[in-house]
């Protein structure tokens, strides 16, 4: 018995002979076309698990046969490929409900890791049909034998709840269940915008990849370009800016391994998380069989002079991951102190993510004299006046800005590469001192994760 059949629609032939050979030789059963009509007939008869997709076909092009074959309501996973595509073009394959989204040219170990992910995810789902069509059984059957009483039914929902709400560790590395995307405008460059989130194999870490070149920046302390106004890496021409809200969701969802694939900047969304923790639920997040690293911190470790009326940030030794942050302004913000003690991602949803990015008004002045945050706007950014807030929505919390901070440290220390063991607390402080906190643990972590 084979692996399964996946069905080539590609009007490559001498792609579409090294992907037969290749699949065939790692166990599947490949069927081939280069016809989107023909691809749709084939699925009625073969019955494939996985279809690879290319985009630019004669004739039905690839998202037209995408949209037949899901007006057909057939069981099968589509992986698009395309070598002339853009985000837009990768995003409205993945919103059509395509599995993934492969750029040409092809790699082999690539293409098999997602196509192997492809199939679990599908068996993923029949399983879990299978237990609800069970589960659903057992509660027609019990509601004929032995109702359920108002009191159990309230012990019942009040352990499940308790149960709910127990805070989880995890100890082994994770990834997302299946591609997602999302549209945006850039902060900066104020451009219309969008960003691919993808599963990846144990050990890959977080990487940036830029949709239309294909090359690939690690989010790591090694290739930070720009802390001004916002996180920003670079790895030869290849950026990834204002990365620091979507690590931040990262982080608090301990994902370990994942792809995204943006032009160079993430969108801004509203200013916070929160966008971006919705996105990963709608992914779905799974564990890996690989074990994951804390840094623990063994002492304290600091960035700049540790006094009330000095910037400074800095790590001791605490059994958990605390975040302590401190803001003095002048009024209309005043002082504004928060401790967030990080359970679990329900916790840093409540608490943290919906937090907005806030910006002074002789501060945005100069950074559009800069030729910055172009994309600023009072829905996305809270703006702050001489004597009140300017934008019309009432804050989202009454200490918005503190938790705002405490997003962006969370952001900052994943580009160690490892979830932190320890109580961070900072005055005052931005990405300058955030990255240089990073630097100074990096350079003394003894096993740092390649990327």
């Amino acid at each position: 018995m084979g692996k399964g059949r996946v069905l080539i629609v590609d009007d490559d032939k001498d792609l579409v002979k090294s992907l037969s050979g290749m699949l065939c030789d790692a166990g599947f059963t490949v069927s081939s076309t280069a016809d989107g009509s023909e691809a749709l007939a084939l699925i009625r008869t073969i019955v494939p698990a996985v279809v690879l997709l290319d985009v630019w076909l004669p004739g039905m092009d690839g998202v037209e046969t995408l949209q037949a074959l899901r007006a057909m309501h057939v069981d099968v996973e589509v992986i698009a490929m395309s070598g002339h595509g853009n985000i837009a073009t990768a995003v409205q394959m993945i919103k059509l409900g395509a599995f993934d989204y492969l750029e040409k040219p092809l790699a082999s170990y690539h293409v098999l890791a997602v196509i192997e992910r492809a199939f679990t995810h599908r068996e993923r789902r029949h399983n879990a049909g299978a237990q609800d069509a069970v589960l659903s059984a057992t509660v027609v059957a019990s509601a004929h034998s032995t109702p359920l009483n108002t009191t159990h039914r309230q012990e019942a929902t009040a352990a499940s709840y308790a149960l709910a709400q127990q805070p989880l560790r995890y100890s082994r590395q994770r990834t997302l269940d299946r591609s997602v995307v999302l549209y945006g405008q850039g902060l900066q460059s104020g451009l219309k915008t969008g960003m691919i989130l993808s599963p990846m194999p144990p050990d890959s870490g977080i990487l940036f990849r830029n949709i239309t070149t294909g090359k690939t920046v690690p989010a790591s302390i090694d290739f930070i370009e720009s802390t001004d106004f916002c996180t920003s890496l670079q790895h030869g021409c290849i950026a990834a800016r204002t990365v620091e809200h979507l690590l931040s969701a990262l982080h608090a969802y301990c994902i370990t391994n994942a792809l995204i694939k943006i032009s160079d900047e993430v969108p801004i969304m509203d200013g916070s998380a929160r966008a971006f923790c919705h996105l990963i639920e709608d992914a779905g997040v799974v564990e890996q069989d690989m074990a994951e690293e804390e840094f623990v911190v063994d002492r304290c470790y600091a960035v700049g002079q540790v006094r009330a009326d000095a910037k400074f940030i800095l790590v001791e030794p605490y059994d958990g991951f605390r975040v302590t942050y401190r803001l003095d302004y002048p009024s209309p913000l005043g002082v504004q102190e928060f401790s967030y003690e990080h359970k679990d991602s329900a916790s840093y949803c409540h608490e943290i993510a919906p937090a907005r990015t806030f910006a002074f008004v002789q501060e945005v002045e100069r950074m559009h004299e800069l030729g910055l945050i172009a994309g600023g706007r009072l829905t996305n950014v809270v703006l702050i006046g001489e004597e009140r807030i300017l934008n019309s929505t009432p804050p989202r919390f009454p200490d918005e800005c503190v938790r705002h901070k405490i997003l962006d440290i969370m952001g900052d220390l994943y580009l160690l590469g490892r979830r932190l063991r320890g109580h961070v607390r900072a005055n005052m402080t931005g990405h300058t001192e955030n990255v240089a906190l990073v630097k100074k643990l990096h350079a003394v972590m003894p096993h740092p994760r390649g990327c």
